[in-house]
């Protein structure tokens, strides 16, 4: 009788707790992301009409996942530095820069895409003069005329896809730009 009052005063005793772990639901695991390397190439591609004018392509890896600092994790700058002269009481001269400017941060998703996060920038000088010495932008007071293109993009792609969402009219000489994205991951 001493034994089974123990096990009942022992029963009494360890309810709350056995009814709190009872309460408590397992947590469910978190999946843990493993940076992985992706291989992103980006064409950005003018045509005339149907004519291809030209096609500049640029490829760099970018690390799932991962910012630097609250930025995104790759940044791509390539170009030139343009002389501008200013005038006023002093001339001076200052410089342009002209060419690409990418920056690029993925994320993956659970379903196994990645969700691309794109900045875009590109400028090029217009020619004042075509191959066959015709005027094709009015240059006013010598300086450059620099044409610009920007695009922001959120893209949903799944490894070895390429989007070619992006088209682009210039409003001077009616060329198309058309940018396309292919992503692939690195094994």
């Amino acid at each position: 009788m001493k034994k089974l009052s123990c096990l009942l005063l022992f029963g009494v005793l360890c309810q709350p707790a056995l009814q709190l772990s009872a309460q408590e639901k397992p947590k469910s695991e978190e999946r843990v992301k493993v940076p992985t390397p992706v291989k992103v190439q980006i064409v950005f591609t003018e045509f005339d009409g149907d004519k291809k004018v030209s096609s500049m392509p640029y490829t760099f890896t970018v690390i799932t996942d991962e910012k630097v600092g609250g930025n995104y994790s790759t940044r791509l700058r390539t170009g030139i530095r343009v002389p501008i002269e200013t005038d006023g009481k002093e001339q001076k001269t200052t410089y342009m820069d002209i060419g690409s400017n990418i920056d690029c941060g993925i994320k993956s998703e659970d379903d196994g895409r990645f969700h691309l996060y794109l900045i875009f920038d590109r400028s090029a000088l217009y020619p004042n003069k075509s191959s066959e010495g015709e005027r094709l932008v009015a240059n006013p007071g010598g300086q450059p005329v620099v044409r610009q293109f920007r695009t922001d993009e959120n893209l949903i792609l799944k490894d070895g896809q390429t989007s070619e969402n992006l088209i682009s009219t210039d409003p001077l000489n009616g060329h198309t730009f058309r940018v396309s994205v292919t992503i692939n991951v690195q094994k």
